[in-house]
């Protein structure tokens, strides 16, 4: 079995979440994601998680995570639309 990196990663699609304010991170709102739905996954080159996938010759499959609990993630997007701040889930 011969595994690699596959320089690619795995980003997600939500359905029924909100946004809870919990406190700062690096100085910026930090904001917890509920109630999520994931409702379509895509490949891409730089996951917001910052982790690339595995792939595997043998049975043409790629794998990773797509959340990873408590990762702060930086986003522009905040509950009141255009804001530089952090999520989790």
């Amino acid at each position: 079995m011969t595994r690699f990196i596959t320089g690619t990663g795995f980003s997600i699609e939500l359905e029924d979440w909100r946004l809870e304010h919990r406190e700062q991170h690096e100085g910026l709102p930090l904001y917890e994601s509920l109630g999520v739905i994931v409702t379509a996954i895509a490949i891409l080159e730089e996951p917001a998680i910052g982790v690339k996938a595995i792939g595997n010759h043998a049975d043409r499959t790629i794998t990773g995570p797509i959340m990873i609990p408590d990762l702060k993630m930086f986003r522009t997007t905040g509950p009141n639309g255009h804001e530089n701040c952090y999520w989790y889930f």
